[in-house]
C-alpha cells in the first residue's frame, strides 16, 4: 500500500464530494456524493498503482477521502448558512417550529433552541460538533465507495503467497511394520 500515492487521489475525491455535498440544491444527494468520491479516488489511484490494488487499500483510501470531504463540507456548510441566516431563510422561528413538530421533551426543545445564537444562525459549538460528525459519517460511507471503485476498476489479479505444499493423494499403501 503506497500512502504517499493516496494523498493525491484521496484530495481530489475529498474536496469534490465536500463542495457537491455542501451547496444546497446538490445536498439532498449526499450520500451518493461520499460513495462517488470514494469510487473516484479508488480510480485515480488504481489507475496511478504500479500494483495490483487490494480492498483493504480500498476501505483506507475510502476512510481518507471521506474524512476530507467532511471537512470540506463542513468548511463550505459554514458561509452557506451564515448567508442564508442573514437572508431570513434559517432563522431562530423556522427552527422552532421545526422543533415543536418534532415533539420533543421540552427539555430537548430549550437544549437545541439554546444552541441558536442571537441573529438567528447556528452557534460556533454546533457547528463544530457537526463538523466532527460530518467527518465520521463521510468517511463511513465513503470507504464504501472505496471498496466498491477498487472492485469495479481493479482488474489484476492480486498475487497470493505460494500455495502451501500437499502430499500426493494416490501414495501406495504403506509397508508392514518389520516382524521380530
Amino acid at each position: 500500500m503506497n500512502q504517499n500515492g493516496m494523498l493525491k487521489p484521496a484530495l481530489i475525491g475529498g474536496v469534490l464530494l465536500g463542495i457537491l455535498s455542501a451547496v444546497p440544491p446538490l445536498n439532498c444527494m449526499c450520500c451518493a456524493w461520499m460513495i462517488g468520491g470514494g469510487i473516484l479516488a479508488a480510480n485515480l489511484y488504481v489507475r496511478s498503482s504500479p500494483s495490483p490494488v487490494t480492498l483493504g487499500t480500498g476501505i483506507v483510501l475510502g476512510l481518507l477521502t471521506g474524512a476530507i470531504g467532511g471537512a470540506v463540507s463542513t468548511l463550505f456548510s459554514i458561509p452557506i448558512q451564515m448567508l442564508m441566516a442573514s437572508m431570513g431563510m434559517w432563522g431562530p422561528g423556522e427552527v422552532r417550529q421545526m422543533l415543536n413538530e418534532l415533539n420533543l421533551p421540552p427539555e430537548w426543545r430549550d437544549l437545541l433552541t439554546s444552541a441558536m445564537s442571537d441573529s438567528g444562525g447556528p452557534h460556533f459549538a454546533l457547528m463544530v460538533f457537526a463538523g466532527l460528525i460530518n467527518v465520521v459519517l463521510y468517511a463511513l460511507v465513503a470507504m464504501l465507495g472505496g471498496v466498491l471503485g477498487v472492485a469495479i476498476f481493479e482488474k489484476r489479479k492480486v498475487q497470493g503467497p505460494p500455495p502451501t505444499y500437499q502430499p500426493p493423494v494416490d501414495l501406495p499403501p504403506s509397508p508392514p511394520p518389520p516382524e521380530e
